[in-house]
């Protein structure tokens, strides 16, 4: 018997403006689990997208949560890194019938400001990008079609970007700007929250949501051979978004959020960003090489897992991410009685305190009461 739930919800810069300095989140990334009986059960499997420190945001104190092989992996092409865990017979059994596992991190969100001064003329007129080094695996990557989601080729994207790209004087800079124009006025933020969709329903429908839309627009800035890409995100409580960005050579990878346009018309969200959601992946459709095998995942924002049992039993699992601001200037070794001694990192009131066996460290070194 195996279950399958998949919640597909939905480099450089050369910027000013990195804001939010002394804002910090603690994140959990909790996953409960729900079991019928506590026996029965051969294997639970579960993976979840790994954030790392990039444009949008440090990384700080990763670690586990819960017990459990939790295993660091990534993926070649584009080094985006997840999770997986796999717990077989004996470990399951050596857990409550319903237990939680799960891991933490400290973020700490950046403002994204992009100066194009140095590709407009003094007249204000986008000048054309710099030639890409088309033979780079990131490039090719980022152009080429991917599955049904991201389709170039397709008949309407190529009259749209014909149509949208003969008011561009030649420069493809002012062309992916126009179709983040086009996409926020042309189409619809319709469906949430119901996953990656191929790009003939979405050109049938009109619209979609922020990962289909993105799409949309992705699928037109390839067309003219400019690398783009979604960038998939998380946020406490509920919280997914989606949003775009593309390269331009020997500068970096500029967001473009074409859902946030569509919603305030007023906005500026081309080459600019300002939230504290956690990116998670860059990229959809893609191969995971795993423990168990090589696994295709369309959109991996949340978790897949897989369980295996020998009788009629069931299992679930709910992911739950919860954050809080925290105070936060690094995290030092603190002293202790036995250097021996097993040292986690905890929260606690919002602050940071090392804890060797029952007892807690403040983060310099001194014993707390």
């Amino acid at each position: 018997m195996k279950k399958t739930v998949l919640f597909a919800l939905l480099t450089l810069f050369v910027t000013v403006g990195y804001g939010q300095s002394d804002v910090f989140y603690y994140y959990s990334n909790q996953f409960d689990v729900t079991r019928s009986s506590r026996t029965g059960f051969e294997s639970l499997f579960i993976i979840a997208p790994c954030p790392q420190s990039n444009e949008y945001q440090d990384i700080y104190e990763l670690d586990y949560t819960s017990a459990g092989d939790w295993i660091q992996n990534s993926i070649e092409e584009n080094n985006n890194q997840f999770f997986e865990l796999l717990l077989d017979e004996t470990e399951l059994e050596e857990y409550q019938q319903d237990f939680s596992v799960g891991y933490s991190f400290i973020q700490h969100p950046k403002t994204i400001r992009t100066d194009f001064s140095q590709f407009k003329e003094p007249t204000g007129q986008w000048k054309d990008l710099p030639d890409y080094d088309t033979t780079t695996v990131e490039y090719q990557e980022n152009c080429k079609q991917s599955g049904e989601f991201i389709v170039p080729d397709n008949s309407t994207i190529q009259r749209i970007s014909e149509e949208v790209y003969r008011d561009c004087y030649g420069s493809r800079l002012a062309y992916a700007e126009k179709c983040y124009e086009y996409v926020a006025s042309h189409y619809q933020y319709l469906n949430p929250l119901t996953g990656i969709h191929p790009l003939e329903t979405l050109l049938s429908w009109r619209g979609g949501d922020c990962g289909n839309l993105s799409s949309i627009y992705i699928s037109l800035l390839r067309a003219k051979g400019i690398p783009a890409r979604h960038v998939v995100a998380i946020g406490a409580n509920n919280r997914y978004h989606i949003w775009a960005e593309f390269y331009i050579q020997g500068f970096g990878w500029v967001p473009v959020d074409v859902t946030y346009k569509n919603s305030n018309r007023n906005g500026n969200y081309f080459g600019n960003y300002s939230d504290n959601l956690v990116v998670v992946q860059k990229g959809i459709d893609m191969t995971y090489s795993t423990s168990v095998g090589m696994m295709y995942i369309d959109l991996l924002q949340t978790y897949c897992w897989w369980y295996s049992c020998y009788t009629d039993v069931d299992l679930s699992v709910e992911q739950v991410v919860t954050s809080k601001r925290i105070n936060y200037s690094g995290v030092e070794d603190a002293m202790a009685e036995s250097t021996n001694t097993p040292a986690r990192k905890v929260i606690i009131d919002g602050r940071i305190y090392i804890k060797r066996g029952n007892s807690l460290w403040t983060v310099n070194g001194i014993k707390a009461f």
